[in-house]
């Protein structure tokens, strides 16, 4: 299990939240958390959703860890203390489900509840129902984990739909920040202290970095076709391997954002589910305006159903294992790869936005592959399948290129000794193909930083 430094949390932070982050790398990006309670305790995920982090669970922590359980709460990629990736393709609905198997898996978490509220709830059940001989519970609130049934803020043009229209999203999201800078506290019924509201918007403050508050409205699917409607509609159908594992549901009587209609879906599709149950005065952040009161009947359940001893809060670490290179490989580009692109997910591994800053590179690249815009795939001397996808910005060449890792699509990425050895068969294959660059210059620098060919 490797970690990453994080940033130092200002000191007016520790007041209202003192305890420590933590990181972890999942998938190549640090997932920054922090925990309360006994590492033997019986491990519960709080996640959250958009566009909160780990601060939204202040008030379950102290609860939680004083019954004997083990609290978690892990800041999605994007969020919080985590990495905030700047390109979309990075924050799907598939890469937060992977990651936090890679969380689970490294951590060895065994007998684990996740309580999910929001973005929580899907790609916690995802992630859960991927590792589901570990999880033994649920606490599913003001969320949804389905398609077919769009309420009406996510339908409604004002101000939803609008927020995150094509270019006016990039507007309103990543340069006003209406958002990230705004949401926790517009709509609390409690209303948030400044402090408060400060912690939630701080980890925004650096221009471009909430690339994931628009990504995420953009992944809600409405209608077939949308960008998270596979990947919601493989979890809807997975809800009964849920099984008899306790599931309570909750939903807040004023939230605005997911009404009772969506409780009720959840109900429809967990049977089995005790609720829900209405919490009164409180909207879509129901841990801030009813947070002592939700995390008492939280616990009061999970002592019921399960308790907090387990025979073993963790389990060996699951870690991605190393696979021989096949001897004698060459890379050779294919118009279509031998798997199912519904069952990968796409991972953007390298992002040249001026691929044409050396023109006769481009074009040399163009000859090699066969096009100037599209995809074309590989098979890796691991066994790993990639594409290369270039776009013609009507320059006459290809101007833009990003290569992509195809992985198993909730699964964590192959090991990253192994992907940086299939990029440097990438780039030697570019060096071979381009006039003026060695090949053997390209595989001296990337020796001198430790990576050897496949």
């Amino acid at each position: 299990m490797s970690e990453r430094e994080l940033r130092a949390k200002p000191a007016w932070l520790e007041e209202v939240f003192p305890w420590p982050q933590h990181s972890v790398v999942v998938n190549g990006r640090a997932m920054a958390y922090v925990e309360a309670g006994p590492a033997t305790g019986r491990p519960v995920l709080l996640l959250s959703g958009n566009p909160t982090w780990g601060f939204l669970y202040r008030e379950f922590l102290g609860p939680l860890a004083a019954a004997g359980y083990r609290a978690i709460a892990p800041d999605w990629v994007g969020c919080g203390y985590s990495d905030h990736p700047r390109i979309d393709s990075a924050l799907t609905l598939a890469h937060h489900i992977a990651d936090l198997v890679s969380f689970v898996d490294q951590f060895g978490l065994y007998g684990f509840v996740v309580v999910g509220q929001d973005w929580g709830g899907p790609q916690g059940l995802g992630a859960a129902l991927q590792r589901r001989e570990r999880m033994a519970g649920l606490v599913l609130m003001s969320t949804w984990a389905f398609t077919g049934n769009v309420g009406r803020f996510h339908s409604s043009p004002r101000p939803w739909t609008t927020w995150h229209a094509p270019l006016i999203g990039q507007f309103f999201m990543s340069r006003l920040k209406v958002l990230s800078q705004h949401g926790p506290s517009t709509i609390s019924r409690r209303g948030l202290s400044e402090v408060e509201g400060r912690a939630y918007h701080h980890v925004f403050d650096e221009p471009g970095s909430d690339h994931v508050v628009l990504t995420w409205p953009r992944t809600i699917p409405m209608r077939e076709g949308d960008r998270g409607w596979d990947d919601m509609t493989q979890l809807q159908t997975r809800l009964p391997e849920i099984g008899a594992a306790p599931t309570l549901l909750l939903w807040a009587t004023e939230d605005s954002v997911f009404g009772k209609s969506y409780a009720d879906r959840l109900k429809e599709l967990i049977p089995h589910a005790e609720g829900p149950f209405p919490l009164e005065g409180a909207d879509h952040f129901i841990q801030d305006d009813r947070g002592p009161e939700v995390v008492a009947r939280i616990v009061e359940f999970l002592d019921r159903t399960l308790g907090p001893s387990i025979h073993s809060a963790a389990g060996p670490a699951r870690l991605p294992t190393r696979t021989a290179p096949t001897e004698g490989w060459t890379l050779r580009l294919q118009e279509s790869p031998a798997i199912g692109l519904a069952a990968v997910r796409p991972d953007p591994l390298l992002v040249e936005q001026e691929l044409d800053v050396r023109p006769e590179v481009a074009e040399a690249i163009e000859a090699a592959a066969g096009i100037r815009s599209g995809r074309r795939y590989w098979r890796s001397a691991h066994g790993h399948w990639s594409a290369l996808e270039l776009a013609d910005l009507g320059r006459g060449r290809p101007s833009a290129a990003t290569v992509y890792g195809l992985w198993e699509r909730w699964e964590p990425r192959p090991p990253e000794e192994e992907i940086d050895e299939d990029l440097l068969d990438l780039s030697l294959w570019v060096a071979a193909v381009s006039p003026g660059i060695d090949p053997e210059d390209v595989r001296r620098v990337a020796a001198r930083s430790g990576v050897e060919a496949g």
